[in-house]
């Protein structure tokens, strides 16, 4: 179905060269990419699926404009000429999320009208850019292209409780709320860390592109390439009642590093771009 889409899209766009011998529409816009063009990328299953299930009535129908290749990472070229291009991969992501709840407060006569807030927090944070540099190749619609590119990660994250109610001699097992992640076997967390994982590549890449329509491609590739991650130490900070005071314990693990060189079809998307 999606061959047959670009088909016939193509067909209802009569290519013509003009005096230079550029490719250009019958309305006389330039079909290829040109200096100073910017391409956007996008998913091209959800677009096409669209207009086929469109021409077969599939109830339930919709579109969307997702990211190349599932990763929330914004995909983008710049082209310095007809036939090069520099490419950039970008994602900048922080995040932190709250859950309040309220437990009774611990007194010597309780009373279910006092309350305090425990508080559950989430952080994380995920980075991930590239650059690369982009040679193209072909005649008419069809163009190869290929390169190189450096690929950076960065990703951390972890956990922060705040308890309403304190450990105290009156009170050695305080009144708290259970999140799910924080009571333990000899009292609760208090925060938790995810070692730093940072992530640097190489990679080569090859592919095809098909311009059916000016300036609006459908492209594909393969890639090869090396990547190294390296993970830092996490920890766990957790307080209990040792009989006399607060105890507070952290507990840390290992880390981890590895690489890996394979191939690659950049997750097997199908990419859909816009050139302005």
């Amino acid at each position: 179905m999606l061959l047959l889409l670009i088909g016939s899209l193509t067909f209802t766009v009569v290519n013509a060269q003009d005096g230079s011998g550029e490719l250009v529409s019958k309305k006389g816009f330039a079909i290829l990419p040109e200096a100073g063009d910017i391409g956007l990328g996008i998913n091209a299953v959800p677009v096409f699926g669209y207009f086929g299930n469109m021409m077969n009535g599939t109830a339930g129908n919709n579109i969307s404009y997702n990211f190349v290749n599932g990763t929330n990472t914004i995909y983008g070229k710049y082209y310095l000429d007809a036939t090069t291009a520099v490419r950039a991969r970008i994602r900048l992501a922080k995040a932190s999320t709250f859950d309040k709840e309220y437990v009774i407060k611990d007194l010597d006569v309780p009373d279910p009208l006092a309350l305090v807030e425990d508080i559950y927090q989430i952080k994380s944070c995920n980075v991930q850019l590239g650059a690369g540099y982009e040679l193209r190749r072909g005649k008419g619609r069809l163009q190869g292209f290929y390169g190189g590119e450096v690929l950076i990660s960065y990703a951390t994250g972890g956990t922060n409780y705040i308890y309403g109610n304190n450990y105290s001699p009156d009170f050695t097992t305080p009144s708290t709320t259970d999140f799910g992640t924080n009571i333990t076997a000899n009292g609760r967390v208090q925060e938790t860390k995810t070692g730093k994982t940072v992530g640097m590549g190489l990679r080569a890449f090859i592919g095809t592109e098909y311009f059916f329509a000016p300036k609006i491609s459908v492209a594909g590739e393969f890639g090869w390439g090396f990547a190294y991650v390296f993970t830092g130490r996490g920890e766990v900070t957790e307080e209990s009642w040792n009989g006399t005071e607060i105890k507070t314990t952290v507990t840390k693990d290992l880390g981890g590093k590895g690489y890996n060189l394979d191939t690659d079809n950049l997750s097997g998307a199908i990419a859909l771009i816009f050139h302005f």
